[in-house]
């Protein structure tokens, strides 16, 4: 549901204290490229986010200046597989430049960027035929390289393996998805904070009727050991009414991430996560029209930096203000969708959309930008989670490539604090486990982490009446105290890199014989209280 702009500036009533949104219309300040889609990711590597627009006759890119303008270069190529409905981006082959993948009504193909990111090559091998809808970038197996998923319209979806090289082979034992169609959105999420990323699939099928399987949504949940497992009625999540995009995002600022998804018949739905991984429908209090159906798109993000996620969506109210409270103040805009960047680098995100570029004027709100690079995870720290913690608790995001239905947005993770002037830490958990963590950074500014470069420090915590034998131990590990049994219990390295993610065995023992020699910290939760024990393993 597009609309006519008819003013340059747009500003929104006031929510208390810097809530206000004014949007300008910058549009003269970018190039007039063709597009059949587009994204805002740094593609020259200066962590800058650029808008990239895809089209048949090639790739147009504006890139951004550090002064707010903006360079704009058309690399006029001939591209087979223009990407009709979505668009993500990643690095595929580790060179430090972001390569795209591109889905038609027929296929998928895979635009890589050279040594230096100034030429574009397209793979055009992958013949199956494929009516894509969402796509995305994950690093599905936890390899270390970067996968993708393709929704399939009217079939099986795509999952595509990388050979480490930027070769990717159409595999459908990386995650085995239901052999059905009406496959619109995937998001890629870590619902049930166990530390491994899952997939929740949104799904809508023309013509089918209520109950029809082709329209239940589906949560394949992480086994973490390379399967994934189906269990979205398990958790409340599957919904089977004609459901386009879903956002998850932690609304609540309690933790967990909460989900949104917008729907074509019964309702909308809000679903709260209750800490557990399992999903409630609260939208009839949210203050969020739940009969406000037919949006297309459907994305979050904290627009005004008051410290809570708001959510962008193509329904009437194009703009849902988070109250803070899971209750929503919905607004109007002049535009109902885009792909989502700070695009001008003051901390304030901004949109895109067909050519219109609409600059956030921000307020007096604190913000701070966290943009990854990864060595032992993928290079983009895709899937990797940022924590911020401070006077207000704790904010969460993660790094995702391919959100709502078919903007791409920028990888770096942007958190608003509001009117607070510090923050206590930041910690980044990345998806090989290794944990890096921040003390007192500086606010207002972007903070650029290397995997491994500010190691979490852990020290050895041990509770009254556990005792943990022998130590050193070549193989077993024996815990004195009795009722420990079927606890979580993890093994993390001296980086702070998790090694084992398991339970205590009902023999009230751990088996560590498959770690290498080295120094190890053991981590469980008794009642409220996290307790360290370090040993060594011979």
């Amino acid at each position: 549901m597009k609309k006519t702009v008819l003013f340059g500036i747009f500003l929104l009533a006031t929510l208390g204290t810097y809530g206000q949104v004014t949007f300008v219309n910058q549009s003269d300040l970018i190039g007039n490229f063709p597009d059949t889609s587009e994204c805002t990711v740094d593609m020259n590597g200066d962590n800058l986010d650029d808008y990239v627009r895809v089209s048949y006759s090639g790739i147009g890119i504006d890139y951004q200046q550090p002064d707010g303008t903006f360079q704009s270069v058309m690399y006029a190529m001939t591209i087979q597989n223009a990407p009709n409905w979505s668009i993500a981006a990643g690095d595929l082959d580790g060179n430090g430049y972001n390569d795209l993948v591109l889905g038609d009504t027929q296929r998928v193909s895979f635009l890589m960027a050279n040594e230096d990111g100034t030429v574009f090559t397209e793979d055009t091998s992958h013949n199956e035929y494929i009516f894509s809808q969402r796509s995305t970038i994950a690093d599905i197996d936890n390899d270390g390289d970067l996968d993708a998923f393709v929704c399939h319209d009217v079939d099986q979806s795509h999952p595509y393996q990388n050979d480490g090289e930027g070769n990717m082979t159409l595999d459908q034992t990386l995650i085995e998805t239901i052999d059905l169609p009406g496959n619109y959105a995937a998001i890629w999420v870590d619902y049930d904070n166990d530390g491994d990323t899952d997939m929740y699939l949104t799904k809508c099928r023309g013509g089918s009727n209520p109950g029809d399987p082709e329209r239940d949504n589906a949560m394949y949940t992480n086994n973490g050991d390379g399967t994934f497992t189906e269990n979205a009625e398990e958790i409340g999540m599957k919904d089977n009414a004609q459901s386009w995009s879903t956002v998850f995002e932690d609304f609540d600022n309690d933790g967990d991430f909460d989900a949104f998804i917008v729907n074509h018949d019964f309702q909308n739905r809000l679903m709260e996560n209750d800490g557990t991984g399992n999903y409630t429908d609260i939208i009839e209090t949210s203050g969020i029209n739940p009969t406000d159906l037919g949006a297309w798109e459907n994305q979050a993000a904290d627009f005004n930096n008051d410290g809570f996620v708001d959510i962008f969506s193509e329904m009437s109210k194009e703009l849902y203000i988070n109250n803070g409270d899971m209750t929503f103040t919905g607004m109007d805009l002049p535009f109902d969708e885009g792909a989502i960047a700070d695009l001008n680098n003051d901390g304030f995100l901004d949109v895109v959309n067909d050519g219109q570029l609409w600059i956030n004027e921000g307020n007096g709100n604190n913000w701070v930008k966290v943009i990854l690079k990864g060595i032992d995870s993928n290079v983009n720290g895709i899937g990797a989670r940022v924590e911020v913690y401070g006077s207000w608790g704790k904010q969460m995001r993660e790094v995702r490539s391919g959100q709502g239905f078919s903007h791409m947005n920028s990888l770096s993770a942007h958190v608003g604090i509001g009117n607070s002037t510090e923050i206590d830490k930041i910690t980044i958990t990345w998806p090989s486990g290794t944990v890096d963590q921040l003390e007192n950074p500086d606010i207002n500014t972007l903070h650029e982490v290397e995997e491994g470069s500010s190691p979490l420090a852990i020290n050895t915590h041990k509770l009254e009446g556990i005792v943990m034998y022998p130590n050193p131990t070549s193989g077993v590990l024996n815990f004195s105290k009795k009722g420990l049994e079927n606890s979580p219990v993890q093994v993390v390295d001296l980086t702070g890199k998790m090694i084992l993610n398991t339970t205590i065995s009902s023999e009230n023992t751990l088996n560590v014989e498959a770690l290498n020699s080295g120094v190890y910290f053991v981590q469980i939760k008794v009642g409220q209280q996290k307790v360290n024990y370090k040993f060594v393993k011979k």
